[in-house]
Parts: C-alpha cells; sequence; structure tokens
C-alpha cells in the first residue's frame, strides 16, 4: 500500500498536528478512535541526544539516550584539550 501525504489534525478545530509524507509498505488503517497525546516538559529531553522508543502502559514515553560514537576528529581534539590542561596545570601549579 502507498500512501501520498498523511494529514493528523484536531477534529473540531482543524487545527494540524502533524503531516506525514510518501509511506509505502505496510501503512496500517486507522480507526475512527480519537487521538490521544503526551505532553513532556519542554526542557525534559535533549531530541539530538535521546530518542523516544514509544509509550508504556502507563501512558508515559519512554525515552532513551542515543549512543554517541566519537569521530577521529573529536577524539583528537579532546586529547589535544587534555594535553593543553595537563600542561597549564603544570605550569602554573596546579589549576585543576
Amino acid at each position: 500500500m502507498k500512501v501520498g501525504t498523511r494529514i493528523i489534525y484536531e477534529e473540531n478545530s482543524k487545527n494540524v498536528i502533524t503531516v506525514l509524507h510518501r509511506m509505502e509498505g505496510d501503512v496500517s488503517e486507522r480507526s475512527n478512535e480519537t487521538l490521544v497525546y503526551v505532553d513532556i516538559p519542554f526542557d525534559d529531553f535533549d531530541p539530538l541526544t535521546h530518542l523516544i522508543k514509544g509509550i508504556d502502559s502507563d501512558g508515559k514515553a519512554i525515552i532513551e539516550a542515543i549512543p554517541l560514537q566519537e569521530t577521529e576528529e573529536q577524539r583528537k581534539i579532546r586529547e589535544l584539550e587534555d594535553t593543553l590542561l595537563i600542561q597549564t596545570d603544570n605550569e602554573i601549579g596546579g589549576i585543576l
């Protein structure tokens, strides 16, 4: 099954909630049930470092940290920063 665009909106106010584009494969059919939602406080998680896995049986969001892999460039920068901190500590005599 292919769906070009699916628009999810509030029934009474007609406010658009989200727009899903170009789905194909096992696109599930929607029933006429009312949509429910979970609000997560504004700064509770960073979407760049965390992933919403789903909703548990109590209706709470399941949020997991994304394991970040350090690139070679990031590793070199971290090593250089560590070396500079150690050198400064030795020269000044204990800033750390």
